[in-house]
This record gives structure tokens, sequence and C-alpha cells, in this order.
């Protein structure tokens, strides 16, 4: 696969956080303002759809079979997709009804990182009130950085020592230290900037030689970066809004690429007809598999 594919032409509004399930051999991945989770198969290019309880923006499995951990319109929550249990567990935004949960994933040791957004109807007029959470296995909340806009982007390299994140109005992407023991972060600085006319860092996915994949919104591509931060490719899509990015497939050789229609005008919409979709990428890496939260 030579260029990007779209696998399931399924006009997402805001198609967001691609899991793969290695035990499934499944694609998840939700639409946050429709409220609906998808799984997909892609041996059997099956797919189903679960109505959310609310809008899911970040999701990640749990040890627990069937349950979902989920950063969610209200706050953080368990989902079971089978029975259709929910609990929302914790609201640390409730001092900011404008905001909402925004990107997540688990660090290697399944610690749940989530942060929020300040959601407004023009993005030029998002203020920095949102925060990144932290979620442990005792389903503890702790707050590890505030002064956000639209936090994305939550990856780790292969032996966990460093993780990346983007506030993404910034056009920046970060890098910290990272504490596995204690899941901390420190010593943050710039890994690399996204041009302007490139769209902004979106979510983002680590392949095994630790190079860093990050989607771009509004940029029409996915660019891989060295450890370094150098730009080592650039994969371009025939839409515009692409949103996120998670390695999956049966030897974890395939890059599934989400996208939205979101912000899109009737013209663009027209132009774009794979726009929202699920797209599928060989790159010619194998990625990491996915953690599992530890609660």
């Amino acid at each position: 696969m030579d260029k990007p594919t779209c696998v399931v032409n399924e006009r997402n509004t805001l198609g967001e956080g691609p899991l793969w399930d290695e035990e499934q051999k499944a694609l998840y991945w939700v639409d946050v303002t429709e409220k609906i989770i998808h799984r997909y198969d892609p041996k059997t290019q099956q797919l189903e759809k679960f109505a959310a309880p609310d809008e899911f923006s970040a999701i990640a499995l749990c040890e627990q079979d069937g349950k979902l951990i989920a950063g969610t319109r209200d706050g953080f929550a368990f989902f079971n997709l089978e029975s259709g249990a929910f609990d929302l567990f914790a609201d640390p935004e409730r001092p900011h009804p404008q905001n909402r949960m925004n990107d997540g994933a688990c660090d290697p040791l399944g610690r749940f990182w989530c942060g929020s957004i300040h959601e407004v109807s023009d993005p030029a007029l998002r203020q920095p009130i949102a925060s990144v959470y932290r979620v442990d296995g005792d389903h503890s909340v702790v707050k590890e950085l505030s002064g956000i806009k639209t936090s994305n982007g939550f990856a780790w390299s292969p032996d966990g020592q460093t993780m990346y994140f983007t506030d993404t109005p910034t056009l920046n992407i970060m890098a910290y230290d990272y504490d596995l023991k204690n899941g901390t972060i420190s010593n943050g600085r710039i890994f690399a900037t996204v041009p302007p006319n490139q769209g902004r860092p979106d979510g983002a996915a680590v392949d095994e030689t630790g190079c860093l994949w990050s989607a771009h919104f509004a940029g029409s591509r996915v660019t891989r970066y060295s450890p370094e931060g150098e730009v080592l490719d650039t994969v371009l899509l025939p839409v515009e809004n692409v949103t996120s990015c998670a390695f999956g497939g049966e030897d974890m050789s395939t890059l599934f690429i989400t996208t939205a229609t979101e912000d899109l005008t009737e013209q663009q919409l027209i132009e774009q007809p794979l726009a929202g979709g699920l797209f599928a990428y060989c790159p010619g890496v194998r990625g990491l598999p996915m953690h599992r939260f530890a609660g």
C-alpha cells in the first residue's frame, strides 16, 4: 500500500482516538460529535457501531475484557460495550463547563493520560483554561499540566522514557522526560514545530524505531519525525482534516488514520468525498502495541 487508502468511508464528523485491540485484531475509534464508537475488523471488513452515552473523545481498553476507560464531555468514565454499563467516576473540569476531555492514551504501565480542550465555535477564541490529567489504576486523578487550550498527541518512546504531547494551537509538539515508575513528567521542550501552512498537530503514534507519527488537522497529512525531531517522511491524504493515527493489523505494520468532516464547507465536502473516513497505510515499519488501562 504505497499511499493511504480509505478502508471505511463513514463520513465521521469528528473521527478520533484510533485504538488497536491485539486480542480481537480489531480497530476501535470514535466519532466524538455523533457519540459513536466504531469497531472494525480489517480481515473480514466488518464494521460494528456502538452508541456512546456521552461524547467520548479518547478511549483505552481496560484489563477487564469488554470495558473501556474514556475521556468524555463530562469527565472520566468506564463503559462496557456489551452491557452498556456506564460509570462516570471523575469530573475534574467541572469549574469549566465549556471544556470537555479530548485526546488521551495509556502509558507503558497502564496509567491513562488525557487532556481537555476549551471548546468554542471559533478555535481562535480558545483560552488556556484546559488541563492535562493522569488517571492511575486506583482511579485517582492527578492534574499534571494547566494553561492548555487543546490537548492532543499523547505518545511514549519505546523505552518509556519520553512522553510526547501537543497543545495544538501552539503548533509545537512537546517532549518530556518521563519517570515511568512514578508517572511524572519533567524537562518539557519543543520537539518539533509544524509550519503554519501545514495545518495543526493533532493525534500521534510511535513506531518501533522510536519515530513519532503526527496527524495534521487542516493539513491533509501525517508527518514522521525522527527521535531527534527531524522530518523523515510526509504522508499526504486526499482529505483536509486528519485527526489521529495508530498502528495495528496482524503484524502491527498498518498505520490507521482517522479524519473528520468538521469545519468543512459544503464545497469542500463535495471536493473531499472521503472526508471523515478511516484510512490505512503501510509505511514499511511496525508500530508498538497500545497499552491497556491498569485498573
